[in-house]
């Protein structure tokens, strides 16, 4: 269950979003309908502004409302939001856990990642996360590419960086969690590769961890009302470093995968994640799109 938190998760007033001219066509800014992303810089640690660029006609929008259920409960609820033309993105994820006994924290956070991509992938230049839990902690990464490193902050400090703890060039080359959601849409259209193919690096301020992914072919499910056809593919979790021993995935943990259904969406010409599937210990869990919207470009 972890695993699939952190799949979903892996978050304008202080906000710089630059000045429109009333003569301008009116562009649809889904990242300003979302409902955290005017409060980016509300409780930055220093001086520095996350700020993102105004949406342009250039720019495809796609908005993922997820809603997952355990033993017929909805226990997850997320809003996925990623913008990009054809060098730059941001991203944003909100994501909220109800709780059920020992499978899942209950948990509220939200990130807001920006960064750049080509044909090799995407690279991040700074990941913000909010927890609005009763700790509150707050993580800022922000990438140095003439170091070639990513300096973390973290507010309140976490206990441990685990055991061994994530080294730099694994924290640097890594996807922080809501780009790594973005790559593996791009896969295979906006980025090498094939779509499921292969492993997906993700850093979560802590632990490193890689999605192994395997294609098993194509598969109607339900989706928007009725059945429509999917690629079918297998995600792996594999631990890599960051972890402390009570945090390690159990051996069925491990070998299970998750079952991702991915659909092609010509007008974002990306495949998007339509429903995830996960059963364990006589338990399965859901996680579904519940609304979708997509603004292409023009």
């Amino acid at each position: 269950m972890t695993f699939i938190v952190k799949t979903l998760i892996g978050t304008t007033a202080a906000l710089a979003f630059g000045a429109t001219a009333l003569s301008q066509v009116y562009m649809p800014d889904l990242l300003a309908q979302s409902d955290s992303f005017s409060i980016l810089n509300e409780e930055n640690f220093g001086p520095m502004t996350y700020t993102v660029p105004a949406t342009t006609p250039d720019d495809t929008q796609i908005r993922m409302k997820m809603k997952g259920y355990v033993f017929g409960f909805r226990v997850i609820k997320s809003d996925y939001i990623a913008r990009f033309d054809e060098n730059d993105y941001v991203a944003y994820a909100d994501v909220k856990s109800s709780g059920l006994a020992a499978l899942l924290k209950k948990m509220e956070i939200w990130a807001v990642t920006k960064g750049s991509y080509d044909r090799n992938g995407l690279r991040p230049d700074w990941h913000v996360q909010q927890n609005t839990d009763k700790k509150n902690r707050r993580v800022e990464m922000n990438y140095d590419r003439s170091a070639a490193k990513v300096n973390v902050n973290i507010v309140p400090p976490l206990g441990s960086q685990g055991v061994p703890p994530a080294t730099p060039r694994e924290r640097y080359t890594a996807n922080d969690t809501i780009s790594g959601i973005l790559q593996l849409m791009m896969m295979g259209t906006k980025t090498e590769g094939e779509l499921c193919q292969g492993r997906v690096p993700f850093f979560d301020s802590k632990q490193h961890y890689n999605l192994r992914m395997e294609r098993v072919g194509t598969k109607r499910v339900k989706f928007n009302g009725d059945k429509d056809d999917t690629i079918h593919c297998r995600a792996y979790y594999e631990s890599v470093s960051g972890y402390d021993p009570e945090d390690l995935p159990s051996e069925e943990e491990a070998a299970e995968p998750v079952n991702v259904y991915f659909k092609y969406y010509e007008e974002a010409g990306v495949h998007i994640p339509v429903r995830f599937t996960y059963k364990i210990s006589g338990f399965k869990a859901v996680v579904k799109v519940d609304e979708l919207e997509i603004v292409g470009a023009e």
